[in-house]
């Protein structure tokens, strides 16, 4: 996959609405039509709620015990990428570098991004993985693809 391929994001929105669920919507900017649009559960919503400053949890959530270890062992975060879409499940790497050497580790995009927006590092989606402005059919065919998803 060249560079070319992927779009670097610099929005992330967060949405709920009981008929609908948890989305996090990932922008190129702000005014963009195209997007790329997650339904998430309530744990991952939270976590990057966190990370955006919209709620302040008493404890850490658990990303953050996973970046405070990775922290400890002197890991350099590079980029989440996600790249892939299989079976309705969408499929993320997280990039980063250890006694300098990059790895590349698998990640749901969810909590890849809670981790990109807490390291600030560039969170980039392939392009053809966007869609424009979402239908109502649209909406509907996520909701039943959350139904079908499992963790």
């Amino acid at each position: 996959m060249t560079s070319t391929d992927m779009i670097q994001i610099n929005e992330v929105q967060l949405e709920s609405d009981p008929n609908r669920g948890n989305m996090v919507i990932l922008r190129e900017h702000q005014e963009a039509d195209r997007y790329f649009v997650m339904f998430i559960g309530d744990a991952e919503f939270t976590a990057i709620a966190k990370e955006k400053g919209l709620i302040q949890p008493p404890r850490p959530l658990t990303h953050e015990l996973y970046l405070s270890i990775m922290e400890k062992l002197n890991t350099e975060f590079l980029r989440v990428e996600i790249y892939d879409i299989r079976n309705d499940t969408f499929y993320a790497n997280v990039y980063l570098k250890t006694d300098g050497v990059e790895h590349s580790v698998d990640s749901r995009p969810s909590d890849a991004v809670a981790l990109a927006l807490n390291r600030r590092i560039p969170i980039l989606v392939r392009h053809d993985l966007f869609r424009r402005k979402l239908t109502e059919e649209q909406v509907k065919e996520y909701q039943d693809v959350v139904k079908t998803v499992k963790f």
